[in-house]
């Protein structure tokens, strides 16, 4: 099947273009290329409701995020500064912390990223310290195998929202799909990795996107304006429609 569809692909793809894309992207990661995929598949869970109303109006299988987000606001207003802390919390932990780096705090005990651009706890000698830091790697760590975690997680994800759908609430949908999309895609992995010294070895959003910025930039630059947008769009809802 696969080289069924590389052949058809190749027929379809004029070779100037291949030979573009293979240039820039021959020597990505198994975790690179699988936080390409994951945060892709996100973007199609979110952008495609989203394209949808702003089209034609929220006829969608499921609300889209910022009607659900919103539909919570008009609940409990305090909400509405949840995705302002997002945003403030994502710009400063990427001004502060770059991937596999260490900043280390009075008590000794260091925070640093994963190579994959989660967050950790370090234990940090002096000896350590007096020699620059704590090794890039770290013997303790264990990976997570990724493909059972998200078969897993994906089969959860659709079968609890499917049975929300049961009750033929589309918001109590869009509550139980991006719920559950946070806690086994962003929550999860990150918490295993902080406490646990687990990793699930596929890169966090914002390592995803730095990469990106290092093949295609401007495609990075779009792809981190409409994150920008999206998360102004939730915390001004219903910005910039009028109504």
């Amino acid at each position: 099947m696969w080289h069924s569809l590389r052949s058809l692909l190749a027929r379809l793809i004029p070779k100037r273009v291949r030979d573009y894309f293979r240039a820039r992207f021959s020597d990505t990661t198994p975790s690179e290329r699988w936080g390409y995929g994951i945060w892709t598949a996100m973007g199609i869970v979110i952008g495609v409701p989203e394209i949808w109303a702003a089209i034609s109006g929220n006829g969608f299988y499921w609300p889209t995020i910022s009607t659900t987000v919103g539909h919570l606001q008009d609940r409990w207003p305090v909400l509405t500064l949840i995705p302002v802390a997002l945003i403030v919390i994502a710009g400063y932990s990427v001004l502060q912390f770059k991937p596999a780096s260490t900043a280390l705090q009075a008590d000794l005990q260091a925070i640093g990223r994963t190579p994959y651009g989660r967050l950790t706890k370090q234990q940090v000698t002096l000896e350590q310290l007096a020699q620059g830091g704590p090794p890039a790697t770290d013997p303790s760590r264990r990976q997570i195998n990724v493909i059972p975690y998200l078969i897993a997680a994906t089969l959860t994800i659709i079968i609890a929202t499917l049975l929300a759908s049961q009750h033929h609430d589309r918001f109590l949908v869009g509550y139980v799909l991006y719920a559950l999309i946070g806690i086994f895609w962003v929550a999860t992995p990150n918490a295993l990795a902080y406490w646990w010294k687990r990793d699930i070895p596929y890169t966090t959003l914002t390592a995803t996107v730095r990469n990106l910025a290092r093949r295609l930039h401007l495609v990075a630059a779009l792809v981190a304006a409409l994150l920008v947008i999206l998360l102004i769009h939730l915390a001004l809802y219903p910005w910039p429609s009028h109504h």
